[in-house]
């Protein structure tokens, strides 16, 4: 563990878990200490971070503490405390979240995050007293901090990281979103049956020249899809070496046209996106949804925008994706000759039924765990099955996927309302029952017409209550049960 690569508050921060274990007289300095440690810290983002996710510190260090009071103690001189291996492995974890984070030192958040990495052995106790997770953390991170927050530091002459003021970045970038960020937060679908157009994408992005591609294929078929498929290949570390670390960031070429109050300034913002994307010297890694509307005759000085970005691009200073659809890309960059040469395209085709059936499948989960409910196999089939039979003129996955999201959302909906109604209609068909069986009782009723059209309305109700039940009613008896 190289020291200089954690800041000086992390080494106090290590210095006072230290002290945290003598005061138990704990002879190992563990996780749970190095965590009371971090939160007593004062000036670090942990405070806003568990303000964020809803903690309060204060119940997360008294569950750290009520732990260490029951764990055996030993006195141990302070000077003799070693550090335990799963400490070692939360400083070494700490790293590759520094990484992630684009930071130049080790801070205390990052020991923070590193701590309730799955791997770490944590108490599980604690663990489950807290009810945090590492995704929670990085998702706090992703609403809270902004873009001018996680920029790279600046290296020095001699190639050691730079002081941590060389964090500043252009305000442009606020103009962008950071995709590795919501990766890390676990905000996107796994990508499934991709891996060919991912791989393509990959090796046009190592290009010496001409290191742009631009994914071309129909509204839905998971051009964006890739791209978040990429941002979490960066952070799961399955990159060639040359991409390790890299932040993809997805331009907002909407809110960089918005609040423009000049002529020109639009053109400014992003010739000074495309300045610090080339000063990054390739570690941010541009991507343009609908990248035809930097073209001319799309408005928004667009025609200006492609100018800008034809120099770097050709001399391989940016790599930038860009998606569009094949009408568009032909309608709009084939016509500009020069920067169409600066891309390469990458042709998405429509998924077959047997990969758009493994797609849906792969991220059904998704929807399930949001609708609160299970989809079966035939479900996930029939979606597909279905959407090319009569929903022809939409590609898969995409409609596929709608049709469960909507599935999913009726079905809420309805057990909603049979939650609510069928104890009542249950009540007004016994009531209806009794006062049948006290008609029958009388003898000779009056108006016999009446009474049986009345029997045969009730014998329909009934039929169709019966049938409302046999659907909805397990569902019912398990949610009272549950609520019980």
């Amino acid at each position: 563990m190289d020291i200089a690569n954690y800041s000086s508050d992390s080494r106090t921060v290590i210095k006072v878990a230290k002290e945290v274990a003598a005061e138990f007289r704990h002879p190992e300095i563990e996780v749970e200490h190095l965590l009371i440690a971090v939160i007593r810290h004062e000036g670090s983002e942990v405070e806003s971070i568990l303000n964020q996710v809803g903690k309060s510190p204060a119940f997360v260090e008294s569950v750290l503490e009520d732990h260490l009071k029951e764990t055996s103690r030993r006195s141990t001189p302070r000077e003799k405390l070693a550090i335990s291996p799963a400490v070692h492995e939360v400083l070494t974890q700490a790293l590759e979240e520094k990484a992630k984070l684009y930071d130049p030192l080790v801070e205390p958040e990052h020991i923070f995050i590193a701590a309730f990495d799955p791997k770490i052995k944590l108490n599980p106790v604690v663990r489950d007293k807290i009810d945090l997770s590492k995704e929670d953390i990085y998702r706090a991170i992703a609403e809270a901090k902004s873009v001018q927050e996680i920029a790279t530091a600046t290296p020095s002459a001699d190639g050691a990281p730079g002081e941590p003021a060389a964090k500043e970045v252009s305000g442009t970038l606020r103009y962008c979103t950071d995709m590795t960020n919501r990766a890390a937060a676990g905000e996107f679908d796994n990508m499934i049956g991709r891996e060919t157009e991912l791989q393509q994408m990959i090796q046009i992005l190592l290009r010496r020249r001409k290191n742009s591609p631009a994914l071309t294929g129909g509204a839905g078929v998971g051009k964006s899809a890739i791209v978040e498929g990429f941002a979490q290949a960066v952070i799961d570390g399955k990159v060639p070496k040359a991409l390790e670390g890299v932040k993809v960031m997805e331009v907002d070429l909407g809110a960089m046209v918005a609040g423009a109050k000049y002529k020109g300034e639009f053109e400014e913002r992003f010739k000074t996106l495309i300045g610090e994307v080339v000063k990054s010297a390739g570690k941010i890694v541009l991507f343009i949804d609908e990248v035809h509307m930097i073209c001319g005759g799309q408005g928004g000085g667009g025609m200006d925008a492609a100018n800008l970005l034809k120099p770097p691009l050709a001399r391989g200073q940016i790599r930038l994706i860009g998606a569009t659809t094949e009408e568009e890309y032909t309608k709009y960059l084939e016509k500009d000759k020069a920067l169409d040469r600066r891309f390469e395209r990458v042709k998405v085709e429509e998924p077959p039924y047997d990969d758009a059936v493994r797609i849906v499948s792969g991220v059904v989960e998704s929807y399930a765990k949001h609708h609160e409910l299970t989809y079966t196999k035939e479900a996930v089939t029939a979606s597909v099955k279905y959407s090319q039979r009569y929903l022809g003129e939409r590609n898969l996955p995409d409609v596929a996927l709608d049709l469960i999201d909507e599935a999913g959302s009726e079905f809420s909906v309805k057990e909603e309302f049979a939650k609510s109604k069928l104890p009542q209609l249950t009540e007004q068909v016994t009531s209806l029952d009794e006062m049948i069986k006290a008609c029958e009782s009388q003898k000779a009723p009056e108006k016999c017409e009446e009474f049986e059209s009345l029997k045969e309305a009730y014998d329909d109700f009934t039929r169709d209550l019966d049938r409302l039940h046999d659907s909805w009613g397990y569902r019912i008896e398990a949610a009272t049960g549950a609520e019980q």
